[in-house]
C-alpha cells in the first residue's frame, strides 16, 4: 500500500546528484506512469477485470440488439465476448480463492466456482465451434461435449452452494426456513410447468435429445433449491452483498431461459450472446465485493429478521395468474385481478408488521447480547459464538484471548469512573481495529475483555495477540489525560473436546500466569498451567487459614553500620510455617496473595505485628533498641486510599512513634505516579520515613527521586556484587551514593555477602549495609540477644548508633 515517505530517517536533507542516461530514462518512465495515473482513475487501475467484464457485457447487449433488427455479418463476433467474459470471470474467482484473509469455507466456495466457470468457458468454446462449423452460426446447436461440460459445471456450482455452512438454528427457525423454501419452490415448479407447456417442443429441438430436457429440468430444480437455501439461510462466510451479486447472475440465467421462446424464429440469435457476459459481470462484481469485505475491519452486515424472497414468489405467481387469465372471460380476469390486489395488500401489511417487529426485536436482542457501555458483545453472546465456532468443522481452527487491563482500578480511584468508562470505550475501539471483521470482541465485565479468533492457525492467533498488546501499549488520550494502558492476555487454542466455558477457564489460567510473569504480555495455555493454578488455589485457601490460624510469623534482618557492623535497624520479613509442608518460601505465597488481593490484609498484619514488636523493644531496651523498623509495602497496598489511615491507626494502637518506622516501597509501585505517589506523600506527612527498595532494578529514573518523597535509598545487590572488582564495576555503586548525598538521602547497601565487599563499601563512603555477611533474617529472640549485649555496653559507656534519615 503506498505510503507518504516523509523526511529521511536520519533527519538530514538529501541533495540531488547528477544522473546518467539510464537514470534519466527511468525517471522519464516514472513520470509517464505518474501522468497515466492522473488520466486513469484509481478505481479503474484497481479493478481491470471488472471494467473489462462491464465492457464485454455492454458489447454483448449491443450486438444482440443489432441482431434483433437485422442479420449482422461475422457470426463469430458475438461469441468473442461470451467466451472472453467467462474466461475473465474464471480468473477473478481463482484470484479471490487464494486470499489468505478469507475463511476456509469461503476459499473452498470460490475454488469450486472458479472450476465451474472454467468448465463453462470450455463448454462455451465447444458450443461456439459446433454452431459455427456445423450450421454456420445460423441455427442453434449444442454438441455432446458442450452439453457434458455444461452439466458438470452446473453440478459443481450446485455442490459449492449446498456446501456453504448456514450455522446452527433452532427448531422454530428451521420450520420457518422450510415454509419459505416450500413457497419459493412451489412457485418455481409452477413457472417451470407453465414454460414447459409453452416451450417444450422448442427446448427438445435445441437439446436434440429426448432425455436432456427432463435432466436439465431436474438439475435446474436442484440449482433453484440451492439458490433458495443460500438466499433464505445465508451463506455464512460470504457477505450479503456478495450473495446479492451472485443472485443477480441466477436471475439473468433464468430470464435468459424465459426469453428463448421469443426469439425461436431468429435462428441466428441465442440468448447466450447477451446473458453470459452479464452473468460473468455479476460474478466479477461478487468477487470485487468479497475482496472489499476482506480488506476492511468492519462488522458483518446485519441481516433482516425475515426474507423477502417468499413474498417475491407470491408476487411472481400473481403475475403468472394475470397473464394466464388473459384468454378466459372478463369475469375470470376480474376475479384474478381482485385476488392479486387482495394478496398484495396482505403482503404489504405483513411486511409492515414484520418491519415494526423486527426493529423492536433488534433493539431488544442488541440490549440482551451487547455491553451497554462499549457496544461490544457481552458474555452470553460471546459464549454462543464460541460454541458455534467450536462446532464448525470447516474451520482451520479458532482461538480465544482473554484480556485483563493491568492496574485499571488505579484509574478509577485516581481520576474517577467517568474517565475509567471513557478508557474502556477507547480500549474497545482499539481491540476492534486489531482483529478481522468476522472475529468477535466482547466485554465480559469490569476491565476484562475477550476476543474470539475464527479460522486461524496457532501462529496467526499469536501474531494477532501480539498486535493487540502493542496497540494497547500506546498511550490513550481521555478527557485531557494521557493514560498508559497495559494488558495481560491469556491465549488458548480451540480443542474439539472443549466447550466454550472450558476455553474461557483455560484462557483465565493463562492470563493470570501472564500477570505473574510481569504483566503486559501474553501466555498461551498449556496443560501444565492447570497444575500451577490448582497449586495456587490450594495456597490461597491455606493462606486464608494461615492468616486466621497464627501460622505466619516475622523475622528481622539487621541493618548495620560500617565498618563495625553494629545494629542500627531491622527489616521485617514475613514467613509461613505450614503445618504439613514446613516453611513455605515467600516466592511461592507472595504472588498468590498479590493476585487475589489478600496482600492488603497480609500487609496490614505485617505492619501491625512489626510495629507492636518495635514498640515492645523500645519499651524494654530503651536506647539499646533498634533505631528504625522497616516494613515492606506492595504496590497494591499503595493503591488503597485508606492505607495512610491504616498506618496512623497502627501507630496509635501500638504506641510507636512515626519517627521509628520506615516504609519500604519499590520503584515499580510508584513509577506511574497517581494514587500510589499521593499515598506515599500522605504516609510521609505522618512523620514516617520512606525507603526506595531495590533501587536500580525497576523503572529507575532520577525524576522519580524528585517527584516521589524518599528518605532512604537502598542500593540493590546487583550493583553491590561488583564493588570488589575494577573501578568500572564499582562506578554505579559510587554514583548512586553521590546522588543520595546530593539529595540528602541515606544510602543502604543491600545484599552484602563478603567481608571484602563490606570493606570496599566503607572505602567508597557507605555507612549503612545489610546482608548475609552480617546476619540472615533473625527471630525476635535472636534479635533480643543482640539487644541485651547492646544494653550492657550502653550501661558501661554512653553510646548511640547512627540513625537512618527521617
Amino acid at each position: 500500500m503506498p505510503q507518504d515517505r516523509g523526511p529521511p530517517a536520519d533527519g538530514c536533507v538529501r541533495t540531488e546528484t547528477p544522473r546518467d542516461d539510464g537514470e534519466h530514462a527511468m525517471a522519464g518512465d516514472l513520470q509517464g506512469r505518474t501522468a497515466l495515473s492522473r488520466i486513469v482513475p484509481e478505481r479503474v487501475r484497481r479493478q481491470p477485470i471488472q471494467i473489462a467484464l462491464g465492457a464485454l457485457a455492454v458489447f454483448g447487449l449491443g450486438w444482440f440488439a443489432l441482431g434483433m433488427v437485422s442479420v449482422p455479418p461475422w457470426p463469430v463476433v458475438p461469441w468473442i465476448p461470451v467466451v472472453g467474459s467467462s474466461a475473465l470471470a474464471t480468473l477473478a474467482c481463482a484470484d479471490v480463492s487464494r486470499s489468505a484473509e478469507l475463511s476456509r469455507a469461503a476459499r473452498s466456495f470460490w475454488r469450486h466456482l472458479s472450476l465451474a466457470v472454467g468448465l463453462l468457458t470450455a463448454g462455451l468454446a465447444s458450443n461456439a465451434h459446433d454452431m459455427l462449423a456445423l450450421t454456420g452460426g445460423t441455427a442453434p446447436y449444442i454438441g455432446p461435449l458442450a452439453l457434458a461440460l455444461y452439466l458438470v459445471a452446473l453440478l459443481i456450482t450446485i455442490w459449492a452452494l449446498l456446501r456453504l455452512p448456514i450455522g446452527r438454528r433452532s427448531r422454530q427457525a428451521l420450520l420457518t426456513l422450510g415454509l419459505d423454501a416450500g413457497i419459493v419452490m412451489l412457485a418455481a415448479v409452477l413457472f417451470a410447468w407453465y414454460l414447459m407447456l409453452r416451450t417444450a417442443p422448442h427446448l427438445l429441438d435445441v437439446a436434440h435429445s429426448s432425455w436432456s430436457a427432463p435432466l436439465l429440468a431436474a438439475l435446474g430444480f436442484v440449482e433453484v433449491l440451492a439458490a433458495v437455501k443460500v438466499a433464505l439461510a445465508g451463506a455464512g462466510p460470504l457477505p450479503r452483498n456478495v450473495l446479492v451479486a451472485l443472485g443477480m447472475s441466477f436471475v439473468v440465467a433464468a430470464l435468459s431461459g424465459g426469453l428463448s421462446p421469443l426469439i425461436k424464429d431468429e435462428t441466428h440469435l441465442t440468448t447466450t450472446h447477451f446473458s453470459l457476459p452479464l452473468i460473468a459481470f455479476c460474478i466479477g462484481l461478487a468477487v470485487e465485493r468479497q475482496k472489499h469485505a476482506t480488506s476492511r475491519s468492519a462488522a458483518a452486515p446485519r441481516r433482516r429478521s425475515f426474507s423477502l424472497l417468499p413474498y417475491g414468489a407470491i408476487a411472481a405467481v400473481d403475475v403468472l395468474l394475470l397473464v394466464s387469465a388473459q384468454r378466459p372471460e372478463p369475469e375470470i380476469r376480474v376475479i384474478a385481478a381482485a385476488t392479486i390486489a387482495l394478496t398484495t395488500l396482505v403482503v404489504i401489511r405483513q411486511i409492515v408488521a414484520f418491519r415494526d417487529n423486527a426493529s423492536l426485536q433488534r433493539q431488544l436482542s442488541h440490549q440482551a447480547t451487547h455491553d451497554t457501555l462499549t457496544q461490544l458483545a457481552n458474555r452470553a453472546l460471546f459464549a454462543e459464538r464460541t460454541a458455534e465456532a467450536l462446532a464448525d468443522t470447516g474451520l482451520r481452527g479458532s482461538a480465544l484471548a482473554l484480556i485483563d487491563l493491568d492496574d485499571f482500578k488505579a484509574v478509577n480511584d485516581r481520576l474517577g469512573h467517568a474517565v475509567g468508562d471513557a478508557l474502556l470505550v477507547a480500549v474497545a475501539h482499539r481491540l476492534r481495529a486489531c482483529v478481522r471483521w468476522y472475529d468477535t470482541v466482547a466485554r465480559l465485565g469490569g476491565d476484562e475483555f475477550a476476543v474470539l479468533l475464527i479460522d486461524v492457525t496457532p501462529a496467526e492467533a499469536g501474531q494477532i495477540t501480539e498486535r493487540i498488546i502493542r496497540t494497547l501499549r500506546t498511550p490513550v488520550g481521555v478527557d485531557g489525560h494521557e493514560l498508559l494502558v497495559q494488558a495481560s492476555v491469556g491465549l488458548v487454542d480451540s480443542a474439539r473436546d472443549a466447550g466454550a466455558s472450558e476455553l474461557l477457564r483455560c484462557a483465565d489460567v493463562a492470563m493470570y500466569t501472564a500477570k505473574e510473569r510481569g504483566k503486559s504480555r501474553y501466555v498461551r495455555y498449556t496443560p501444565d498451567l492447570d497444575v500451577r493454578a490448582l497449586e495456587h488455589a490450594r495456597l490461597e485457601a491455606e493462606m486464608r487459614r494461615a492468616l486466621d490460624g497464627g501460622e505466619l510469623f516475622l523475622l528481622y534482618q539487621p541493618v548495620v553500620t560500617l565498618p563495625g557492623g553494629e545494629l542500627s535497624g531491622v527489616e521485617a520479613l514475613v514467613r509461613w510455617r505450614h503445618p504439613e509442608r514446613g516453611l513455605v518460601s515467600p516466592a511461592e505465597f507472595i504472588p498468590v496473595v498479590e493476585r487475589t488481593g489478600m496482600i492488603v490484609e497480609l500487609g496490614a498484619w505485617v505492619l501491625r505485628e512489626a510495629c507492636r514488636q518495635m514498640a515492645d523493644w523500645k519499651h524494654r531496651y530503651g536506647p539499646a533498641a533498634p533505631v528504625k523498623m522497616s516494613v515492606n509495602v506492595s504496590a497494591r497496598q499503595l493503591r488503597e486510599q485508606s492505607f495512610a489511615e491504616t498506618v496512623a491507626e497502627v501507630l496509635a494502637e501500638t504506641g510507636l512513634s512515626p519517627a521509628d518506622l520506615v516504609v519500604e516501597i519499590t520503584e515499580t509501585s510508584v513509577f506511574d505516579g497517581g494514587l500510589a505517589v499521593e499515598t506515599v506523600h500522605a504516609v510521609q506527612e505522618l512523620g514516617v520515613a520512606i525507603a526506595l527498595d531495590d533501587f536500580g532494578t525497576g523503572h529507575s529514573s532520577l525524576g522519580l527521586l524528585r517527584t516521589c518523597p524518599v528518605d532512604v535509598l537502598k542500593v540493590d545487590k546487583l550493583f553491590i556484587d561488583g564493588v570488589t572488582g575494577n573501578t568500572e564495576q564499582a562506578a554505579i555503586a559510587t554514583s548512586l551514593l553521590h546522588i543520595a548525598r546530593a539529595l540528602r538521602l541515606s544510602a543502604v547497601a543491600e545484599g552484602v555477602e563478603t567481608a571484602a565487599q563490606a570493606e570496599r563499601l566503607h572505602e567508597l563512603g557507605y555507612r549503612l549495609a545489610q546482608g548475609f555477611h552480617f546476619a540472615p533474617p533473625l527471630s525476635p529472640g535472636n534479635i533480643e540477644q543482640i539487644l541485651e549485649g547492646r544494653r550492657e555496653n550502653l550501661g558501661a559507656a554512653s553510646w548511640e548508633p547512627p540513625a537512618l534519615a527521617g
